[in-house]
């Protein structure tokens, strides 16, 4: 069968979704181990510039998610096929930096970042939020988050909603307003509904929809802003800045106008951005409280803690990459195709 417009346009490649991904990886990055410093090692101080805003790093993400789970639904005959995919992607890599951030923490950390054996092995499945256990580190909520949209993707796919993904983005915004209204469901439910991130994620799903072609621009434009306002009236001030942003460069994305974006470093850092998500954490926190009690100054102990969330993070996607080589495989990289 030959190749459609649709078909050559869905497996095309997209590293403006990479070179996205790095940059939300380091702000994040930066907001632990500049601004959130304190919170994690009392008595530790920020550095000179601390990065407040780095923490909507993890919104942007969403919107990413969005963005390529639809776009994976897009091509799939077999659910089957969908969840081996996801979790070929997340767990090997995430086990294996639970490992090294379990170790490194009993090595270098303070007494609090630490983990015992059986929380190491309670975090194994992914579902810290829902069972109540402690959490190897910190940065894995938003993991327990990505699992269940995954999860409610897949549903969406099994009822063959997914061309009616402008419909299920209204119901979750409305049920948004209407826990909003009357907060009457406890605190894990509303967590499980993600309803705090309808409308981040909402933003990737959208632009999806416009780059392959399914809605145009201005069909998108009163879904993109019911998003707005529901950002805008329910979400604290510095969101709405944040979505603002998000808005337009997603637009971008999805006319292919981030092209700028295809350049080799920022394609680096997409390709290590989940290992570097993943052990910048406890390690980097863990790395600063023994700098600093050497006498290292704070922007020069985060910065260091930086340096080697990424050396770590390039050398597991090293040994992945060796794996795959082997014949273990891992899943596609996101790095190598747009929408893996």
């Amino acid at each position: 069968m030959s190749a459609t417009p649709d078909t050559i346009r869905l497996s095309a490649r997209l590293p403006e979704l990479d070179a996205l991904r790095g940059l939300s990886a380091l702000a994040v990055g930066l907001y632990h181990l500049t601004y959130f410093v304190p919170f994690m090692l009392p008595g530790a101080h920020r550095g000179s510039v601390p990065i407040w805003w780095g923490c909507y790093g993890v919104q942007v993400f969403f919107a990413i998610s969005g963005f390529v789970i639809l776009g994976s639904l897009d091509r799939i005959s077999d659910l089957r096929a969908f969840v081996r995919a996801r979790a070929a992607r997340i767990f090997p890599e995430y086990w294996l930096a639970m490992l090294v951030t379990a170790s490194v923490t009993a090595l270098l950390g303070p007494p609090w970042l630490r983990v015992d054996l059986a929380t190491w092995i309670a975090n194994l499945p992914l579902l810290q939020m829902w069972t109540g256990v402690g959490m190897v580190d910190g940065v894995y909520w938003s993991l327990n988050v990505e699992i269940v949209f995954y999860a409610a993707m897949a549903l969406v796919w099994r009822v063959g909603w997914t061309r009616e993904i402008e419909t299920v983005v209204l119901i979750w915004l409305a049920l948004k307003w209407l826990l909003w209204a009357c907060p009457v469901l406890p605190v894990g439910i509303e967590h499980f509904l993600m309803v705090q991130h309808a409308p981040y994620f909402a933003v990737g799903l959208i632009a999806y929809r416009i780059w392959a072609g399914h809605r145009s621009l201005s069909e998108q434009i009163p879904i993109l802003a019911t998003c707005a306002a529901t950002v805008w009236l329910l979400d604290p001030v510095h969101a709405h800045w944040l979505f603002a942003a998000m808005v337009p460069l997603f637009l971008l994305l999805a006319c292919n106008r981030l092209r700028a974006l295809d350049h080799p470093v920022l394609l680096w850092m997409g390709r290590i951005s989940y290992p570097f998500y993943l052990l910048h954490g406890a390690i980097g926190y863990s790395v600063i409280y023994r700098l600093s009690a050497a006498g290292w100054g704070p922007n020069e102990a985060s910065a260091a803690a930086l340096v080697t969330g990424a050396l770590l993070a390039t050398g597991l996607d090293y040994l992945m990459h060796l794996g795959r080589g082997a014949g273990f495989r891992v899943g596609n990289r996101p790095a190598k195709v747009a929408l893996a």
